[in-house]
């Protein structure tokens, strides 16, 4: 009786194995939330997003001054970042809104810039600095986390934060990928900020990471 129950341990084991070695052998060279949610693409008629397209993913003055305008609104800020991309080799836009931030509004130091920035500018920073280096998130999601802090209401600072800090897990839970983000999706408290075909964009791709879920399912089964 007891040989019986772990072989059919075993058994369920090694096929839970078979099918986590297939899923993540599937999606070993798989985008990521970061940079596979081209949402810019429902603004892309706008002409500071067509601006943003030629500026070879770096800001430039115009660039700059619209972000930091508070009479923008702040999804087509997201998706002017959105625009600007990403790039493997790392950018710098972060660090240089951040100056201007710091200059234009007199901060001594990044600590009074932060407590001091509204959420616009907040989740602007995180995600320039996300979009500059994908590998490391841990400084954008400490600036797109107070973002949210201020202005928890928000869909795009709600779906960007969430972009982010999925982010971190692309490499070691792909469920909890979807589940990060699904909960903006999910929130009914919401306000609805941000184009609906923007996040349909975003869900297109997100959506893809939900299959993982069924593995975490099969664990519990085992267990």
């Amino acid at each position: 009786m007891i040989l019986r129950t772990n072989i059919s341990y075993m058994t369920k084991a090694i096929f839970l194995g078979i099918i986590i070695s297939l899923f993540t052998f599937n999606n070993a060279s798989a985008d990521s939330p970061l940079t596979s949610t081209d949402f810019y693409k429902a603004y892309k008629k706008l002409a500071i997003i067509e601006l943003a397209g030629t500026s070879k993913g770096f800001l430039n003055d115009k660039l700059i001054s619209y972000l930091a305008d508070t009479n923008n609104p702040i999804d087509v800020k997201a998706a002017l970042i959105n625009r600007l991309g990403w790039n493997i080799k790392g950018k710098s836009n972060g660090k240089i809104f951040i100056k201007f931030l710091k200059a234009k509004y007199k901060y001594k130091n990044e600590e009074a810039l932060k407590n001091g920035l509204s959420a616009s500018d907040l989740i602007c920073i995180a995600y320039l600095k996300a979009m500059d280096n994908y590998f490391d998130i841990k400084e954008a999601l400490v600036y797109a986390t107070l973002a949210l802090e201020k202005d928890p209401k928000s869909y795009t600072i709600s779906i960007i934060q969430s972009l982010i800090a999925s982010q971190a897990f692309v490499m070691k839970n792909y469920c909890q990928v979807f589940k990060i983000v699904d909960k903006t999706r999910a929130n009914q408290n919401l306000t609805i900020d941000f184009k609906k075909e923007a996040s349909e964009i975003i869900f297109k791709y997100i959506d893809g990471y939900k299959k993982y879920c069924k593995i975490e399912d099969l664990r519990t089964i085992i267990k």
